[in-house]
C-alpha cells in the first residue's frame, strides 16, 4: 500500500480557509485529522472578510520589472492601495529586497509558472472540494469585471491580458461606456473601460463557506480543538503539537495559520518569509445594489463583490506588522471610493472590516515540507488568493504527504534561496 493510503494521522494548525479545505479533504482520504485554531474557524483573518473571489486569472505576481515606479506613485497618493507604516520599513527591508528581486527576469518567470497552474486549477478545484461537501450551492461562474479609469490605463493594460490569452486565459475589452452601463447598471459613468475576464467564481459568502466546510469536516470526523498552538516539536517517528500545557502527537503536522505560520516555523529552523499584508473593506447589507459580476477598480486596488450578507468594498496593502492597529482614516477613504463607484449607495449599517493577508515576495504560495523537519509540512502565504487557493492547495498538499515531493516543487520554501 502507498504511503499515506492507509490512514495516519495529521494535525493540522490553522481553521482559515487553507486550513478547513485541507482538514475536510485528507479526512476525506482517510486521514485522522485534527485541526487547531485558537479562535472559531474563518473567524479571525481573511477567510472572514475577503472578497469572495474566485481569481481564475491571476497569473502575474505583483512584483515585475516597473514595480518601483509603481510603487512610489502609490505610495504618495492618499487614496494608492499601498500603504507603508514608516516604522515598520527597517523589519520590512528584507523582504521588500525579496521582493524587488521575484519580479526580475527567471525568478519573474518560475512565479507565473507556478500561479498560472494554481489560477488554472482554481474554480475547478474548488467546485469539486464543495460538491464534495455537499456545498455546491455556494460557488458558481461568474466572470469578473476589470474596471479602468482613463483610456490609457486600459490601453496599458490590454498587453498584460494579451499575455494571459496566451496562456488559456480568455477575455473581452469593453471599451464603450454604455456597453459597461448594461453590464453594471449601479457603476459611476466615470470609468473609462473594462475588461471581462472569463475564468472567474465567487461565493455567496465567505465565511459561510469556511463555516460549512468546517461543518462537514467535523461530521466527516474530523476532531477540532479550540486552543492556541504554543509550539511544534519534531521527533524522530512522531511530531507534537503543544497547546497550553497539552500536548498532541501526530505522524504528520501541516502548518496552515496565514500570517502567523513564520512564528512556529522558526521553532523548527524554517525562516519563511511570509508578511502580514493588511485589508481593508466595508460591507453594506443594505446597499440598495445588486451586482452582476465580480468587480475589480483596477486603478485603485479595490474590490466589490454582491454576497449573501451586502455589498462588499475593500482591498489595498497595508504593510504595519502583526501587531499593528487598523486606522480609521483608512477606513474612511474606502468608504469615500466605494461611494464615488456607486452613486446610488445606501452606507447606513455598513461593517467596517480588517484583516491580515499572509503574503510571499513572489505572490506564490508555500505548499511545501519542511527544510528542517521531515513531518513538518506549510500551506501557507496565498495573499489574495486564499479563499481562491485553498482548494488546489489542499490536493497539492495531500500529495504532499503520500510522499509525492514532485507534486510540490513550484512551492517549496527552499524557492527563495535565490531571493537573498
Amino acid at each position: 500500500m502507498e504511503d499515506g493510503a492507509q490512514a495516519r494521522s495529521v494535525g493540522v494548525v490553522g481553521a482559515g480557509i487553507v486550513g478547513v479545505a485541507l482538514a475536510f479533504l485528507l479526512s476525506k482520504r482517510g486521514f485522522d485529522v485534527t485541526l487547531f485554531d485558537r479562535e472559531l474557524p474563518g473567524k479571525s483573518g481573511p477567510s472572514f472578510g475577503n472578497a469572495g473571489h474566485i481569481a481564475g486569472s491571476e497569473i502575474f505576481p505583483i512584483s515585475n520589472a516597473g514595480i518601483l515606479t509603481t510603487a512610489m506613485r502609490m505610495l504618495v497618493d492618499p487614496n494608492g492601495p499601498l500603504k507603508i507604516d514608516p516604522f515598520y520599513v527597517p523589519r520590512l527591508t528584507p523582504w521588500l529586497f525579496r521582493f524587488y528581486l521575484s519580479g526580475r527576469h527567471r525568478a519573474y518567470e518560475k512565479a507565473t509558472e507556478a500561479l498560472t497552474m494554481l489560477s488554472a486549477r482554481a474554480l475547478p478545484s474548488t467546485k469539486t472540494l464543495l460538491a464534495e461537501a455537499g456545498l455546491s450551492n455556494m460557488v458558481r461562474h461568474k466572470p469578473a469585471l476589470y474596471l479602468y479609469d482613463s483610456s490609457r490605463s486600459l490601453q496599458s493594460a490590454l498587453p498584460s491580458w494579451r499575455a494571459k490569452r496566451d496562456r488559456g486565459h480568455s477575455f473581452s475589452v469593453i471599451a464603450d461606456r454604455r456597453d459597461l452601463t448594461e453590464l453594471e447598471p449601479s457603476l459611476s459613468h466615470e470609468f473609462a473601460g473594462a475588461v471581462l475576464s472569463d475564468d472567474w467564481g465567487a461565493v455567496t459568502d465567505p465565511y459561510h463557506v469556511v463555516t460549512n466546510l468546517f461543518e462537514a469536516a467535523i461530521a466527516g470526523g474530523v476532531k477540532y480543538r479550540r486552543q492556541n498552538v504554543e509550539e511544534v516539536l519534531p521527533a524522530k517517528h512522531m511530531i507534537t503539537v503543544g497547546c497550553e500545557g497539552e500536548a498532541f502527537s501526530f505522524d504528520k503536522v501541516v502548518i496552515a495559520c496565514g500570517a502567523h505560520t513564520p512564528f512556529l516555523a522558526r521553532q523548527i529552523g524554517d525562516h519563511l518569509p511570509i508578511e502580514a499584508e493588511g485589508g481593508y473593506n466595508y460591507t453594506y447589507p443594505a446597499s440598495g445594489l445588486e451586482l452582476n459580476h465580480p468587480l475589480i477598480l483596477a486603478d485603485r486596488g479595490i474590490a466589490a463583490t454582491s454576497i449573501s450578507s451586502g455589498l462588499r468594498v475593500g482591498g489595498w496593502a497595508v504593510f504595519a506588522g502583526l501587531t499593528s492597529e487598523p486606522k480609521q482614516a483608512y477606513f474612511d477613504r474606502i468608504e469615500k471610493i466605494a461611494v464615488r463607484a456607486f452613486p446610488r449607495l445606501h452606507t447606513l449599517g455598513g461593517r467596517a472590516w480588517s484583516g491580515l493577508r499572509p503574503s510571499t515576495p513572489d505572490s506564490v504560495p508555500i505548499i511545501s515540507q519542511s527544510a528542517r523537519a521531515k513531518g513538518v509540512f506549510y500551506t501557507a502565504g496565498h495573499g489574495h488568493c486564499g479563499l481562491s487557493f485553498a482548494a488546489v492547495s489542499a490536493e497539492i498538499m495531500l500529495e504532499l504527504l503520500r510522499g509525492n515531493q514532485q507534486a510540490g516543487r513550484p512551492f517549496a520554501i527552499d524557492r527563495f534561496k535565490s531571493l537573498r
